[in-house]
């Protein structure tokens, strides 16, 4: 696992992609996000994963997701099905957080839960996991697509007003409360994961971004668009990415969320 401090950039290349992470504290007292890859010589992790809870439960389940996806992938000679490794290794980290929570709530109350979202790149074959709001996207000749689905109650209000189930007044009273997940690891008995169970066939230039939260609630889709665009390099677009958020924080005068993000460039 890589666990830095704040604004610390970290490089790595293999001979299929280029990656550039970074995680940053912003005004919080601790850092509660963690991320990790690894590479091997054409294939490669990554992992983000936002914690929540107090106590320093944030920081450690957080942790302790990542360090559970980064053993396996670097204990094994290879992933014969990703997406089935992928959902193995999400309802593992599930289960190893409510045992940790557990312990905890023994001294004191005690709950924590975080998100995950994770890529797993093979050559220039992609496969996503991804439980609560982190993201993953995939930028392509100057189109930004989501890849991921949130799982928090705005998606099922958002579903439930679509479907015609209830009204755009009840969508609007109910809105407030959207950020709310719906999924998380900690959760227990995990059975709401979003994946690709078919690969995504990458191309050239192709670029993959994972964040947590703290990003895409700072920057819109087209702010983080317009940087990735703009810059080849996938460390200059993420020093980037922190210069404009930082702006947009001070512009809009808001405490600035734990902020971490990976940017993979296929070669």
């Amino acid at each position: 696992m890589h666990n830095y401090k704040d604004n610390q950039l970290i490089t790595d290349a293999n001979t299929c992609f280029s990656l550039a992470a970074m995680s940053v504290i912003g005004d919080r007292g601790e850092q509660e996000d963690s991320f990790g890859f690894a590479l091997k010589k054409d294939e490669g992790l990554a992992v983000v994963c936002d914690g929540m809870g107090g106590y320093n439960g944030g920081a450690t389940v957080s942790a302790i997701a990542v360090d559970a996806f980064l053993k396996d992938y670097t204990e094994s000679p290879f992933w014969v099905e990703p997406s089935e490794k992928m959902i193995e290794l999400s309802k593992n980290a599930d289960a190893l957080v409510c045992d940790y929570c557990s312990e905890k709530s023994d001294k004191h109350d005690f709950h924590a839960g975080t998100t995950l979202v994770s890529i797993y790149i093979k050559k220039k074959d992609l496969y996503w996991c991804s439980v609560g709001d982190s993201r993953a996207y995939l930028f392509r000749s100057g189109e930004f697509v989501q890849l991921t689905q949130d799982q928090n109650y705005k998606a099922v209000l958002q579903g439930k007003l679509n479907a015609g189930v209830i009204s755009e007044e009840k969508y609007q009273s109910e809105i407030k409360k959207g950020e709310a997940l719906i999924s998380y690891l900690g959760i227990g008995n995990l059975n709401l994961i979003d994946f690709n169970e078919v690969k995504l066939e990458l191309q050239n230039n192709d670029r993959i971004i994972i964040m947590s939260d703290g990003l895409y609630k700072l920057l819109s889709d087209d702010e983080i668009s317009r940087i990735i665009d703009n810059f080849t390099n996938v460390g200059d677009a993420l020093q980037a990415l922190e210069l404009k958020a930082r702006k947009n924080a001070k512009n809009v005068q808001i405490s600035r969320d734990n902020m971490t993000v990976i940017i993979i460039r296929i070669n």
